[in-house]
């Protein structure tokens, strides 16, 4: 028996099995009958059964993948979701119940290792998401490759779960056209932040990057954004595995914060807070207070100019200022501590005799 037809012979063993399998899994379930007013469906579908398996070997190169849901899927979804990496050519995707299939008129590499991925988005016809994506491993050679980069995403205001990961080969530089080039690799952060790609070919080098893009998958330079590691991963023979490869995403339009306290004897007083922008003096973002004591500030990024002033009490009294030598520079996300302001008490003249 020829090596395709024995393939062919196992996966075509595999199917009825599997059917079989998901029906036995499914049978005391009817999530999908359920009748009108009835319990919502908030289980997650699973993958019960890929042809190829994980991490097989000598696939043929005419294959078709196959994937087997523990419930009707939203088509679409799992359609925008599915890619496979190196890139075959184009893809035809066709449905047989629960069956998803895809297949390429080119077919595959000889002697390739390739990622089947199916992103965590993913959703069954009552929209309840796989919640993790899932990565098949195969080869049309004799073995895997060997290389593996893995790492977290870091955040404080951006998401951190469901993160896409992008690898570029480092021949199109450090900051490769996102919009116009498709990654080598990619794959997406789990519930615990975390990303794994594997089966990556060594004596390459690769830039890695989190892509938080816009809901229409397009990459827009003017709104999404991206967070990228600082070096090349270079995989050999003697370091296959690059770990701890941590990126850390900052949403460049995210304000920043400044905490600080006004000074003074005077309780009595009201005191105002203001940062004014050094390029637009006629932005001015401003925190009024009560008496002395913490004041928060929020603001955009960019230079700020700070004071505080001490409000008159009356028409014609004079108002207090204190202002903060230099300029300060607002970083997205950062916070700002300790800028505080020493006020004295206002003492008023004496009136005219």
């Amino acid at each position: 028996m020829t090596r395709r037809a024995s393939y062919a012979a196992i996966a075509s063993a595999a199917l009825p099995a599997a059917a079989l399998l998901a029906g036995v899994l499914l049978g005391g379930c009817a999530k999908s009958g359920f009748p009108p007013g009835g319990p919502v469906d908030t289980v997650p579908p699973r993958v019960l059964v890929t042809v190829p398996a994980d991490s097989t070997t000598r696939v043929p190169t005419d294959l078709e993948i196959q994937v087997l849901f523990s419930e009707t899927m939203d088509r679409v979804s799992v359609r925008d979701g599915f890619r496979v990496y190196p890139a075959p050519g184009t893809p035809s995707f066709r449905w047989s119940g629960r069956w998803f299939r895809v297949s390429w008129e080119g077919g595959l590499r000889p002697n390739t290792t390739y990622q089947a991925f199916l992103s965590a988005g993913a959703h069954d016809v009552h929209n309840v998401s796989l919640g993790s994506p899932v990565t098949i491993r195969f080869s049309t050679g004799d073995s895997l490759d060997p290389g593996k980069i893995s790492g977290v995403v870091r955040a404080r205001t951006l998401p951190t779960k469901g993160v896409p990961i992008w690898a570029y080969p480092e021949s199109l530089g450090r900051v490769p056209d996102f919009a116009n080039v498709l990654p080598s690799y990619a794959t997406e952060t789990d519930t615990g932040t975390a990303y794994v790609l594997s089966g990556l070919p060594l004596r390459q080098g690769f830039t890695i990057h989190a892509v938080y893009i816009n809901r229409n998958g397009a990459f827009d330079s003017l709104t999404d954004v991206v967070a990228s590691h600082p070096a090349v991963i270079r995989l050999t023979p003697e370091r296959p595995v690059a770990d701890s490869i941590n990126l850390v995403a900052v949403d460049p339009r995210a304000p920043a914060t400044i905490r600080g306290k006004v000074i003074s004897p005077d309780s009595t007083a009201r005191y105002r807070v203001e940062a004014r922008s050094d390029s637009d003096t006629t932005f001015v973002r401003f925190v009024e207070r009560k008496g002395p004591g913490d004041y928060l500030l929020t603001v955009p990024p960019g230079k700020y100019r700070m004071r505080a002033t001490r409000v008159p009490r009356a028409a014609g009294e004079p108002a207090e200022e204190v202002r903060r030598e230099g300029v300060l520079e607002a970083r997205p996300e950062e916070q700002y501590e300790h800028i505080d302001f020493q006020l004295k008490t206002f003492v008023p003249p004496e009136p005219r005799r």
